[in-house]
């Protein structure tokens, strides 16, 4: 038996992020500002020498379509 999701002919991925936000719209103020909090993500690069990496740099901020519509 497949599960409703790949009947639909999507993704495990894409059903989580559909869940996710269709839970984010129904949070109540106190709680849509915690997990707003979460949504945030830090991301760190460095690039390698031939044995260990050398240079660490902080990657730009990443904005998803939903933080996009959100600020519109």
């Amino acid at each position: 038996m497949n599960p409703a999701w790949r009947s639909l002919g999507i993704n495990y991925l894409q059903y989580v992020n559909i869940s996710a936000r269709a839970l984010r719209r129904v949070l109540k103020e106190d709680n849509l500002l915690l997990a707003s909090r979460r949504d945030q993500m830090e991301i760190k690069g460095s690039k390698w020498s031939p044995t260990k990496p050398s240079d660490f740099a902080d990657l730009p901020m990443i904005t998803t379509r939903v933080k996009e519509a959100a600020s519109h």
